[in-house]
């Protein structure tokens, strides 16, 4: 499976208005901020995908998670 950078920034923001629309409220997320974020779960997702492809989703949503913890 190749890893596409914009495939992943769309599910970043997807998730991310999967859970504001469920109520969760978000600090701001910049275009700045997301890209960084992306940039971390594509390099993540190099060395993890070869052995889960299924578990992209996991991946991300993990990413978000500790993002929105420790920025």
């Amino acid at each position: 499976m190749k890893i596409n950078k914009n495939e992943i920034v769309q599910k970043v923001l997807d998730l991310i208005a999967k859970r504001q629309l469920l109520g969760e409220t978000f600090p701001e997320m910049t275009s700045n901020r997301i890209d960084a974020l992306s940039d971390s779960i594509v390099h993540e997702l190099k060395d993890f995908l070869p052995d889960h492809p299924e578990q992209v989703d996991e991946v991300v949503s993990w990413n978000l998670e500790q993002n929105l913890t420790h920025w």
